[in-house]
């Protein structure tokens, strides 16, 4: 009779470490416990729409090992009960995949894009640099950047990409994007405004912020001390060039 009792205590007892332990664990492993969050449900439904949607999200979420879910557990159960009283807060379980997380499923180092323009040399990154794929990949999956894809945008790559931490130069990644002709002729920067009125400056340049206002909100290193007093003869020398920035020659009527 004690045997019988002592063996229905072990199994109410294992049924309520699975009720308290295992059921918070895997509620919030669920894309529905989520969709609950008001700043979640959008990035849910991105989710949703994706090729990840046949991946769950401890796959991603998760560290990979024992030792992932233990960690996770561990701010999981308390959270569950928590938000089982008082609701959801602002609090997210679900942290950023790590770049081990990624690589139990993306095993290759792609070395050039679809669509053969950009040269993307993976193994650089991730094998050598040791850099995170969410750094470049954050719009992958639960949101689109900018320009409405989920592909990394330029401004992503251009935080990195500034001329000293890397190069900046265009054909390092694009093979089809050498430089103008137009660009290389001695009076480009004379001539380039009337030449931005004609063509699309923004098919290259977009990708760059700021890339006009960090010459057009500089003044040149000439400008300084007694410019005011002493720029006549500079002016005669450089005729026309003074009115790349100083908008015509009704400036100087301003004065003159």
């Amino acid at each position: 009779m004690h045997r019988r009792l002592r063996t229905w205590a072990l199994i109410g007892l294992g049924v309520l470490l699975v009720v308290v332990v295992v059921l918070p664990v895997f509620s919030t492993l669920q894309p529905d416990y989520y969709r609950r969050y008001p700043d979640l449900g959008p990035r849910m439904d991105h989710w949703e729409t994706s090729t990840h949607a046949r991946i769950s999200c401890g796959e991603c979420h998760l560290d990979p090992g024992i030792s992932g879910v233990v960690t996770f557990s561990a701010k999981a159960i308390p959270a569950f009960y928590s938000q089982l009283v008082q609701g959801p807060d602002t609090t997210n379980l679900l942290g950023t995949p790590t770049r081990e997380a990624c690589q139990k499923c993306h095993t290759s180092y792609r070395s050039v894009a679809p669509s053969g323009d950009l040269l993307i040399p993976h193994k650089a990154h991730v094998g050598i640099l040791k850099m995170e794929c969410t750094t470049c990949h954050k719009n992958l999956v639960h949101s689109l950047n900018r320009h409405g894809f989920n592909r990394p945008d330029m401004e992503t790559c251009l935080t990195c990409h500034d001329g000293v931490a890397a190069t900046d130069e265009c054909v390092k990644c694009h093979t089809r994007k050498q430089t103008p002709a137009s660009h290389t002729q001695k009076d480009w920067l004379q001539v380039h405004g009337a030449a931005a009125a004609e063509q699309d400056c923004a098919e290259c340049h977009d990708w760059t912020p700021g890339y006009c206002a960090e010459c057009h909100e500089r003044k040149p290193a000439s400008h300084v001390g007694n410019w005011k007093k002493n720029h006549a003869a500079p002016a005669k020398v450089r005729g026309d060039g003074c009115l790349v920035c100083h908008g015509g020659e009704e400036f100087c009527k301003t004065c003159h």
